[in-house]
């Protein structure tokens, strides 16, 4: 019975755990790209086509661009505008989430002093911001990588605080690992 005492400490660890969530990274390839042969790229003309509202400001298109620019130089990219290998694009968006906190479990020292029942939780609304990064073959015209991140935002400030970081594990994934 010692190990019962001990379930609800661990049903509430993990329960945290789960709230906690790292940014998540993904990334897709054409498998027959020649990432070796691309050395210089450039962004698609004019602003994303997707930008949520809170995302889609000026200031956080200058956050965004300039980490992108960092991360491909970093990469051996150079910047060219006229006829780059790859062309660069990016989208936004936020979905709104509710993140739940469970409510007291109740708890004793000894189990015939347990407690029934559960106490109130509590939910919240929270924003889930997404980036997507495309990179495109120019003269193929065809979509050759992309890159996505999402995580937990409160705000502007706060998206635009992380994008370096979400643009920074982006990239870690390219060149892609055949």
């Amino acid at each position: 019975m010692k190990s019962s005492r001990w379930l609800p400490l661990l049903l509430l660890l993990v329960l945290l755990a789960a709230c906690a969530k790292p940014m998540s990274v993904s990334s897709s390839f054409d498998w027959k790209a020649d990432f070796d042969g691309y050395r210089t790229w450039f962004w698609v003309d004019g602003k994303p086509a997707l930008m949520d509202a809170l995302l889609g400001d000026d200031m956080t298109d200058q956050f965004i661009r300039r980490a992108v620019t960092e991360e491909l130089t970093g990469k051996g990219l150079a910047v060219r505008a006229d006829e780059p290998d790859l062309l660069v694009r990016y989208t936004t968006r936020i979905r709104e989430a509710v993140a739940a906190q469970p409510g007291d479990l109740g708890y004793s020292y000894q189990w015939r002093w347990i407690r029934e029942g559960v106490g109130r939780g509590q939910a919240e609304s929270v924003g889930r911001g997404f980036l997507n990064i495309e990179l495109i073959d120019r003269r193929a015209g065809t979509l050759v990588w992309q890159g996505t991140v999402s995580g937990g935002i409160t705000d502007e400030r706060d998206a635009q605080g992380k994008i370096p970081n979400a643009v920074k594990k982006i990239f870690e994934q390219y060149p892609p690992k055949r």
